[in-house]
């Protein structure tokens, strides 16, 4: 028999180089109309492999959210400091003007209360063994 005979199965015809494809696809239960989805699959991965042996695989999309259940935790904590990222990227200067604007509302009461504190801020965390601590 040629190569490249086909054979007819109903209404579909597939080359001999797939008949055994088809019939592990037969045995497997898959019925006659999702055999072409099938096959076009592994043509393409077929072909992508041909083009790119190295780099054939398709890359994997993470999931929109940081919390879906199947993203295992490094990516996670990964993919939320790349959003973080992105988020948080301004000039030094704007950094630098945004700090001092926040060190500007502090008025000279509020440090000297701080600093009034600042001994018992110091014996807290002491006892506390580090950690947060109160500065109000």
């Amino acid at each position: 028999m040629p190569a490249n005979h086909s054979f007819d199965h109903g209404w579909r015809s597939f080359p001999h180089s797939e008949q055994a494809t088809v019939d592990v696809m037969q045995q497997l239960g898959l019925k006659l109309h999702e055999m072409p989805r099938q096959l076009g699959r592994s043509r393409n991965a077929i072909r992508r492999y041909v083009n790119n042996p190295i780099n054939h695989r398709k890359k994997q999309k993470l999931p929109q959210t940081t919390q879906h259940r199947h993203l295992p935790i490094g990516k996670r904590r990964n993919s939320r400091l790349q959003h973080y990222k992105e988020l948080v990227c301004f000039e030094m200067i704007d950094l630098k003007d945004a700090i001092k604007a926040e060190w500007d509302e502090i008025t000279e009461t509020e440090w000297k209360i701080l600093v009034a504190r600042m001994p018992n801020r110091v014996i807290e965390v002491i006892q506390k063994n580090g950690g947060d601590t109160n500065y109000w």
